[in-house]
């Protein structure tokens, strides 16, 4: 008879016991928002490892970053704050990833990137921040796979064709 009880009236038991109002459930936005903070934060946390800012709003001065390895990441020069000339990353071996000129925080010259291999990605030039002339894009071998015109971050078509 007892064993009966334990079989068919313990299930029940621990069914409702599991269903107690003490137990908080988060309702189907609160595990959706939850979810998504976390993903932010990942997303934040990745960049974050990118991201270029100076020691304080009105510093002027040079900025070096390094790896773990002791590497450096990025080289650069602030002024009142914003980045101005020329700015360098570097992939973590130590091989140049990026070359990108500034004034006043805005991107403003040549700008040329690089893959792991020391090869050409892309080289392109920045007018105020916007991307201007000529782009060309290179497979990771180094060789040209395609040249882009750009007026005010437009693709247009190239000088002197109809």
């Amino acid at each position: 008879m007892k064993l009966r009880f334990v079989f068919y009236i313990l299930p029940f038991v621990l069914l409702a016991s599991c269903n107690g109002s003490d137990k908080k459930e988060l309702s189907g936005k609160d595990s959706i928002a939850q979810n998504v903070q976390i993903d932010t934060n990942a997303i934040k946390k990745e960049l974050n490892k990118y991201l270029i800012e100076p020691p304080d709003t009105n510093y002027t001065g040079d900025y070096v970053a390094k790896w773990e390895n002791g590497n450096t990441k990025f080289k650069g020069f602030f002024r009142f704050g914003k980045r101005h000339g020329q700015w360098l990353a570097f992939y973590a071996e130590g091989i140049m990833w990026s070359e990108c000129f500034y004034d006043k925080g805005l991107k403003h010259g040549a700008n040329n990137v690089y893959y792991e291999n020391g090869k050409p990605r892309y080289l392109g030039w920045y007018k105020n921040d916007l991307r201007d002339s000529l782009w060309v894009f290179y497979d990771a071998h180094g060789m040209e796979a395609r040249r882009v015109w750009f007026k005010n971050d437009t693709e247009v078509p190239p000088p002197g064709s109809p």
